[in-house]
């Protein structure tokens, strides 16, 4: 696991009021909260029609670890520090990736302002309750990547083919397909979708009020 600063464990997650006790914790720390939920995101499994969408954080935690662009997190849902392995797998209901660099010079124009959500998804017996929309919606992600690139103006994912449950949250975060598309292989062809971001730095511009 990548060693941090102790000033950098001391991070408090990131809440979402709108789910009661949902948060984002970044699983780049050395605590002892971060190491549990590091073992618990490596036995989480999906459901078998969404293997073809996304792959577990058992694959992926170590491609991120090995990267020092990518960002991993656990979803969690759970108010208070975590301190033992069975309040951790009740809690923990996802996982997801902020990667600063990745693919993003084939999907636009300026990657230097954007990041990539990667790796995302909610486990099967947390998905129902708004918790894949929040944890990828404002204001939750936004402070996360305010941390890690608050030069990001915009959040940017691919969607595979045929993810349909995925669009749909997707759309109810605020994300919307820009047109382009992206060969992602032996996966097939994928939307690019995008959000804008609020991480401070880049305030998202007020729209103007209905006349």
């Amino acid at each position: 696991m990548p060693a941090n600063t102790p000033e950098q464990a001391e991070t408090p997650a990131l809440e979402h009021r709108s789910v009661p006790g949902l948060r984002l914790v970044r699983l780049d720390r050395n605590t002892p909260q971060v190491e549990l939920l590091r073992e618990v995101v490596s036995c989480h499994r999906v459901v078998p029609d969404q293997r073809r969408f996304v792959d577990e954080a058992v694959h992926t935690l170590p491609r991120a670890d090995a990267d020092p662009d990518r960002f991993p997190y656990a979803i969690v849902l759970n108010e208070g520090d975590l301190t033992d392995r069975a309040r951790a797998l009740d809690a923990c209901a996802g996982f997801g990736i902020i990667d600063r660099v990745g693919h993003l010079r084939e999907l636009v124009d300026a990657p230097e302002t954007a990041v990539l959500l990667r790796a995302f998804y909610v486990t099967p017996e947390h998905q129902g309750r708004g918790i894949g929309r929040a944890s990828c919606s404002a204001p939750l992600i936004d402070l996360l990547v305010a941390q890690v690139a608050p030069q990001a103006q915009h959040l940017i994912l691919c969607l595979d083919d045929g993810n349909d449950q995925g669009e749909r949250t997707y759309r109810a975060a605020g994300f919307t397909p820009t047109g382009r598309r992206h060969d992602a292989g032996e996966r097939g062809w994928q939307s690019v979708f995008s959000r804008p971001l609020n991480t401070g730095s880049h305030p998202v511009p007020r729209l103007p009020e209905p006349r």
